[in-house]
């Protein structure tokens, strides 16, 4: 018995520092594109869209990858290319960022979204198989905490990065990817039956999308969220230049960016020792409470104010994480899982990507209306979710039995 304790806090921990290495690399991207456009002195809106490039073909590949996850033999080799593929997307970024034509970056940060859904929820997907039993709770916790870890290292590394040149941060991003080009082959992942005995690409493909409209809780968690991480993007495209205003520096807002992930790693690790027990009810909650951090974000009459309300938007980012990684695992058939983590989670890119997009585009009106908007969006992401959950239990309810 304690034998197989041992081996199942081992496989935790394998994949929690893997985990860690590849999300300080997800959660650096945004900022470190964002800081580096800024740096080499582009136009404020074209390191939004360089964000947006990239989260945006992330969010077309990721049912796709999440398809391939749930039929290939060895998935762990979908994972490793991935990071390769992200790492050679960084490593032209941070040569041609200074002088390259924005249309030819847009091409290259497209390509490096193919490897995003990989590492994110697709990566999230695998841990059934990794972690059974009573202890999935637990490491659903740590795999959620693993965000607001990479959260901490990746933005503030980045903005720190600037010191060693215009950059920085997106050289600083490419050495988390080598290091997790490293690490993730220390992953157990399964090997699965050969490739004629399993359900066709197309098939496991229109299977993830079905559950998603044909299960109440998983259309209210996904759309409650996809609309919601649209909102969120105002939080991402204003703070380098909300901080830089208050304080004078661009690079302070790895203070702003790091205070977000710091709650968010407390509030997610209280968690994973005492899992939520209504995840439906806390979903909702830490949904409002990011829109209150938002609101306080947008009136914010100094630094000190904005790291406190960034603190607090990362204390309910956390928990919100938690409960929708659990809300997947509770309700997706375990043949299509990994479809319904990666196509829910891109549908949440392809809203924070155009988001990101449009934030940037309407800079000119000022940051605080931008915030503004966001919180208006945490509005309508209850009022859309609400109309789901009720569509889909009218549909459920009237099939015939």
């Amino acid at each position: 018995m304690d034998d197989q304790r041992g081996s199942a806090r081992s496989e935790v921990t394998t994949y929690a520092v893997v985990a860690t290495a590849a999300r300080s690399a997800t959660e650096a991207i945004g900022p470190a594109l964002l800081l580096a456009a800024l740096a080499n002195q582009r136009a404020d809106s074209d390191g939004a869209a360089l964000v947006a490039a990239f989260t945006g073909l992330a969010a077309v590949a990721g049912p796709v990858v999440g398809a391939l996850l749930d039929r290939v033999a060895r998935p762990g080799r979908v994972v490793l290319g991935s990071v390769a593929l992200m790492a050679a997307s960084a490593a032209a970024l941070a040569v041609l960022v200074a002088g390259a034509p924005l249309p030819l970056l847009l091409v290259i940060c497209a390509l490096g979204g193919l490897a995003y859904p990989a590492l994110t929820g697709g990566l999230t997907s695998q841990l059934p198989w990794i972690v059974t039993g009573s202890g999935l709770d637990r490491a659903y916790g740590i795999d959620a905490a693993t965000y607001n870890v990479g959260a901490i290292v990746g933005p503030p590394a980045a903005a720190a990065m600037l010191v060693l040149g215009r950059s920085g941060p997106v050289l600083f991003l490419l050495g988390l990817l080598l290091l997790a080009l490293v690490l993730v082959p220390r992953i157990r992942f399964p090997v699965r039956e050969p490739a004629d005995e399993r359900p066709a690409l197309s098939r496991v493909l229109a299977s993830g999308f079905g559950a998603l409209v044909s299960t109440p809780s998983l259309a209210y968690a996904t759309v409650l969220t996809t609309v919601g991480f649209a909102g969120q993007a105002a939080f991402l495209v204003t703070v380098p230049l909300l901080t830089q205003a208050q304080t004078g520096s661009l690079a302070a807002s790895g203070w702003v960016f790091g205070a977000a992930a710091l709650g968010g790693i407390v509030t997610t690790l209280w968690v994973a020792r005492r899992p939520l027990q209504h995840l439906d009810r806390g979903l909702s909650l830490t949904t409002a409470g990011i829109a209150a951090a938002l609101l306080v974000l947008a009136l914010s009459p100094s630094f000190a104010v904005t790291v406190g309300a960034a603190l607090a938007f990362g204390a309910f980012e956390g928990p919100l994480l938690t409960a929708l990684f659990r809300i997947r695992t509770r309700e997706a058939d375990p043949g299509v899982r990994s479809a319904v983590f990666t196509t829910a989670s891109r549908l949440r890119t392809t809203a924070y990507a155009g988001m990101t997009a449009v934030f940037g585009a309407l800079l000119g009106i000022g940051t605080t209306r931008l915030l503004l908007l966001g919180v208006a969006l945490q509005g309508l992401a209850f009022l859309s979710a609400g109309w789901s959950y009720r569509s889909v239990a009218g549909r459920v309810s009237a099939r015939p039995t």
